[in-house]
């Protein structure tokens, strides 16, 4: 459920309060988005879902067991880049304005 403007303000205010009031433990709790994390969710669709054809070819011509292991590799390699997050853990999703600094909630 997305916060009112006066909410809004009110949260972004109590965030100045407390970064003026204790900074180190605002830089403590600051998370810069890392880019490795981002990426890691495709580098896994894409080695999943390559090995799933890989087994499920071999599947064919060998072993049928075979064809639903690389079933279940693809599948679960498609699911956990589905439930993954877009954004790094703590990172802000809305853009960072003058006024108002980025919150790490």
């Amino acid at each position: 459920m997305a916060l009112s403007a006066d909410e809004q303000k009110l949260l972004d205010q109590l965030e100045a309060s407390l970064r003026a009031d204790d900074p180190a433990l605002a830089r403590k709790f600051q998370v810069e988005p890392d880019e490795a994390a981002t990426r890691r969710p495709w580098w896994v669709l894409g080695a999943g879902v390559g090995l799933g054809v890989v087994l499920l070819a071999l599947g064919m011509l060998f072993l049928w067991p075979l064809s639903v292991v690389g079933f279940l590799v693809m599948f679960g390699s498609v699911i956990y880049v589905a439930l993954k997050p877009s954004h790094p853990q703590g990172a802000a999703s809305r853009p960072e304005t003058a006024d108002s600094p980025s919150s790490p909630w």
